[in-house]
């Protein structure tokens, strides 16, 4: 058609419309178009107010088509045009409602990450008294078809352990007697046997309260009783053991993994365990031994070649360092020297093998921040260079920069401050402006003594910052430890660790802990025969 055929066209059909298409918001053009679907779908009219928007949303394309044709349409008036702005808006407003707003990126530190969700329940209720096709109440003309549902999203709270009584139904021979029992459904065997009291997913929730949530048995026992489920401390306990069971073989295949990790984070914290007594143990780089009582919970977190992170801890007579000496013991001869995460503790340092020792500035920071009341002003001035290099640790994160970059970014920012922090300490020792022994020059000689290690992620590509991953970790453990205040046995505090690494290592790939520990209890068998198949990461995977 000509255009100006096409332009006269379109003037005779604007004349015809009964309101301006554009007075219509996205809400109500989803939901006509929802409506024209489903008349489509099921072959049924359009009601006349529907028919009449249909008309005014073609006729509005139309006079569109020619004003593009023409070029004598702005940015502006094709907004009002398609109802995005109204008429009253000034185009300045407009500009300002529809600049996107900056978001701030995503870091590796944001706190939902490791969140997994979980789907709801959907519950559907019927509209039982109109049906599709009966004839419209409220016009007694139209016809009435499917629409979008209305839908509203209910947190609900239960007790943490309810009690189902499955009821099979039974039917006898009156002749033989013979005996004939309704099956279970799947979804009950789903969570355990037909003769198994505490499901599956009931047991791993004990396990979670106890070494996550640091819930005590007895007060799990507690809390149920004023909730009107009887359960005794003992059995708590035993239905986590068989948790620990079923996860076990997992376990043993994460910490075969962690041998040929490539960066380990290790510290540790002082804990209990009853009926431990002192043990003659062998002192590390010697052959002399000494009579040992401390016991600790060690914990270290592996990164894999692949950048997976395993969590491990242990409950013993023993420090971290020994844990990573268990751990490095099974390394490979081809895999390359590893980079340790620790604090300056020689009891942190491997015995079994070479590595690379990196330092946590968080310990070399603290020393300055332990004396700041006494020495406002120089602790001030450290602590604000130091700071730079948190910052520029964060923006790495942020422009999500490879190894590589993150080493040649730290260079050339980070390196000064470390370099200005330590000739600052040196000058002022040299210069006696600052006593040797006092709080503020003890920091200064800490890192003056340590600033190889603590520099070391300026120098070697993948070394770390700071320890702080580990010691986050490790407050699952504290908090378990404040609660409870000890492990009875050592069989108690083994299967603590167990399970406790387990959760962590869980939350680090993002798994559901809930549902993993109940699907590997569910395949017991398929775990233990194959647990390659149920590392944290696989099982995320296939979820």
């Amino acid at each position: 058609m000509p255009a100006n055929s096409l332009c006269k066209h379109n003037k005779r059909l604007n004349e015809t419309v009964s309101k301006p298409f554009t007075e219509i918001d996205g809400q109500e053009l989803e939901a006509l178009i929802a409506r024209v679907t489903e008349a489509k779908e099921n072959n049924l009219a359009l009601s006349p107010q529907d028919s009449q928007l249909l008309l005014d949303a073609l006729l509005t394309l139309a006079s569109m088509q020619d004003r593009l044709t023409h070029h004598n349409v702005t940015i502006h008036k094709l907004r009002k045009l398609l109802g995005i702005e109204k008429s009253s808006e000034k185009q300045t407003d407009v500009t300002h409602k529809t600049k996107k707003p900056r978001t701030k990126k995503r870091t590796s530190h944001s706190e939902d990450e490791g969140f997994t969700p979980v789907k709801p329940t959907v519950v559907i209720h019927p509209l039982t008294d109109i049906k599709k096709g009966d004839n419209c109440p409220e016009c007694l003309t139209g016809k009435i078809y499917k629409t979008e549902p209305g839908s509203f999203l209910r947190i609900t709270g239960q007790s943490p352990f309810t009690p189902e009584q499955h009821v099979m139904e039974r039917n006898r021979c009156n002749t033989c007697g013979a005996y004939f029992t309704a099956q279970l459904p799947q979804d009950v065997l789903q969570d355990g046997s037909g003769t198994q009291k505490y499901g599956y997913s009931a047991r791993s929730l004990m396990a979670i309260y106890k070494y996550f949530a640091g819930l005590p048995f007895y007060r799990q026992s507690s809390i149920q009783k004023l909730l009107g489920v009887k359960l005794t401390a003992s059995t708590v306990f035993d239905q986590v053991e068989q948790v620990c069971d079923a996860i076990y073989p997992v376990y043993q295949h994460l910490f075969s993994l962690a041998a040929d990790a490539v960066h380990y984070a290790i510290d540790d914290t002082t804990h209990r365990i009853l009926d431990t007594k002192p043990i003659e143990k062998k002192i590390r780089n010697s052959d002399k031994t000494q009579l040992r009582s401390g016991v600790y919970t060690s914990g270290v977190i592996a990164t894999t070649k692949s950048n997976q992170h395993i969590v491990l801890f242990e409950t013993n007579i023993g420090h971290a360092g020994e844990l990573i000496d268990s751990i490095l013991h099974k390394r490979s001869q081809s895999s390359a020297q590893p980079i340790i995460m620790s604090d300056a503790l020689a009891s942190n340092r491997p015995t079994v093998t070479k590595a690379i020792i990196s330092l946590c500035n968080s310990h070399a920071r603290r020393q300055f921040v332990d004396v700041i009341n006494h020495f406002p002003e120089e602790v001030e001035h450290i602590l604000t260079r130091y700071g730079e290099i948190w910052t520029h640790d964060h923006h790495i994160a942020e422009q999500q920069l490879s190894v590589a970059e993150r080493l040649e970014y730290h260079q050339t920012h980070s390196l000064p401050v470390m370099e200005e922090i330590k000739l600052w300490g040196e000058t002022h020792l040299a210069n006696e402006t600052v006593e040797e022994n006092s709080g503020l020059g003890k920091a200064i000689k800490y890192f003056i003594k340590h600033y190889d290690g603590l520099s070391l992620f300026c120098h070697v590509a993948g070394a770390k910052l700071d320890n702080n991953a580990i010691e986050a970790m490790l407050k699952i453990v504290v908090r378990d430890r404040k609660n409870a205040m000890f492990h009875k046995t050592l069989l108690g505090a083994t299967i603590g660790d167990v399970i406790t690494s387990m959760i962590a290592t869980g939350s680090e790939a993002g798994v559901n802990v809930m549902d993993y520990f109940t699907l590997l209890q569910r395949e017991q068998e398929q775990a233990k025969a194959h647990p390659e198949n149920y590392l944290p990461w696989n099982y995320l995977e296939n979820s």
